[in-house]
């Protein structure tokens, strides 16, 4: 669920792999790592808001599965270049593809700073810090609880895209990111995708620092995008979020706006302690669509505790206001309660 806060690659676990059936010229000096998790959750909520039709029980079971596969070289030069792919396995998305390549890109980083060129998350997601961060469980606000929706952010998906990170100086670090086309997979119109906007760029910044036993975090992004078409408005987002820890104790803000396309304005806090092996926080996100009559108001409580190396029991606990996906029988909408426990292997 979160985006990463601080650059550098997804955290994977060597299993020490050279390429074995690949000749001395191509295994030489790349090094491939492979990760991921299984998850086994059970979510249950009020209203209907699962959406299993009509015989919704209210509560199911689910799973969610990833695998992650990293490759890695290093010149004679001193530049940094590989490739990351991260699978999702399960038992059928949206189209009901059992297996299907989430995210895969090539990255080169050095001196200079570091270059991404694929389907992955921007600049306008990867260095934005805030209330998401500070966030237990599943996720908290970001999580798997059944009333939460999509969490309101700037967040470009995975469309293909070219991504570049300057160094960090000073504890300050820009990026900024081009999508031709929101609609884009590889070539293809994505399912899911944005489809309405092109030539869209996303940028930001951060800071990076302490102060005594203080660690700060300050961020600030956009997106600015064309509307494929004139009755469509073009894409002016923005948002600022920060980040505080002290301690085990992490406290993060974050506020957006769009000002054209779906207009709106989100925020969203976490409070986080962790503690050992656990940790526990409380969430709060606030939306206002325009296109929407009422706000939206989400309180999360969440958990998370280590039973073994690699092995965590996660849970949250969600109050929704005015949850879109409930039935009440009369606009859609009611206030609604969620919950959702799992047990996660990573590996």
């Amino acid at each position: 669920m979160h985006h990463r806060l601080l650059l550098g690659s997804t955290a994977l676990v060597s299993a020490g792999i050279l390429f074995a059936n690949a000749t001395p010229a191509e295994a030489q000096g790349i090094e491939v790592t492979l990760g991921g998790y299984t998850e086994f959750g059970a979510k249950g909520a009020t209203d209907d808001t699962l959406q299993n039709g009509d015989g919704d029980r209210g509560y199911t079971f689910f799973m969610d599965n990833e695998v992650h596969i990293q490759a890695t070289g290093v010149s004679d030069t001193g530049l940094t270049y590989g490739s990351y792919a991260e699978i999702e396995l399960t038992s059928g998305d949206a189209n009901n593809q059992d297996a299907f390549v989430d995210e895969v890109n090539l990255f080169f980083s050095g001196g200079f700073g570091r270059i991404e060129l694929g389907r992955q998350d921007g600049a306008e997601d990867l260095m934005l810090a805030g209330g998401e961060d500070a966030q237990a469980g599943t996720g908290g606000v970001d999580g798997d609880a059944a009333n939460l929706g999509t969490i309101i952010d700037l967040n470009l998906s995975d469309t293909t895209k070219a991504t570049y990170f300057t160094p960090r100086v000073g504890g300050f670090q820009l990026g900024a990111s081009y999508t031709p086309d929101t609609g884009d997979d590889g070539g293809r119109d994505g399912p899911g995708f944005d489809t309405q906007h092109y030539n869209v760029v996303s940028g930001g910044a951060n800071w990076v620092g302490a102060f005594g036993g203080v660690d700060l975090t300050l961020s600030a992004v956009g997106v600015w995008g064309d509307a494929e078409d004139a009755q469509d408005d073009d894409r002016k987002d923005y948002a600022v979020g920060g980040l505080i820890g002290l301690g085990g104790l992490s406290f993060g803000a974050t506020w957006g706006q769009k000002t054209d396309f779906n207009e709106g304005d989100w925020a969203h806090l976490g409070l986080e302690y962790s503690f050992g092996n656990a940790g526990a926080s409380v969430g709060y996100t606030y939306n206002d669509v325009d296109a929407q009559d009422d706000t939206q108001h989400i309180f999360v409580v969440s958990g998370n505790v280590g039973l073994a190396p690699g092995l965590t029991l996660k849970g949250d606990v969600s109050y929704n206001t005015e949850d879109p996906f409930a039935d009440d029988g009369a606009d859609g909408q009611d206030d609604t309660i969620a919950g959702v426990l799992t047990v996660q292997l990573d590996y």
